[in-house]
């Protein structure tokens, strides 16, 4: 379950994939990327998975 500031961005619509890449194949923006991380990592690997993007690419296993 996500809240509302989890789907919809401050102007109400629904905030798109920051994983899906444009129509050259580029990451639009690497700092929505790191947000979307920080405030639910869940959600994102959920993003990055429905966007076919490589999971270790972006979430590497690194022992802390």
């Amino acid at each position: 379950m996500s809240t509302l500031g989890e789907v919809f961005g401050p102007n109400g619509r629904e905030r798109p994939n920051p994983f899906k890449r444009d129509a050259e194949g580029k990451i639009v923006s690497v700092s929505a990327i790191s947000a979307a991380i920080r405030e639910n990592p869940t959600r994102a690997i959920q993003l990055c998975k429905a966007a076919g993007e490589n999971l270790d690419a972006w979430f590497p296993m690194n022992p802390k």
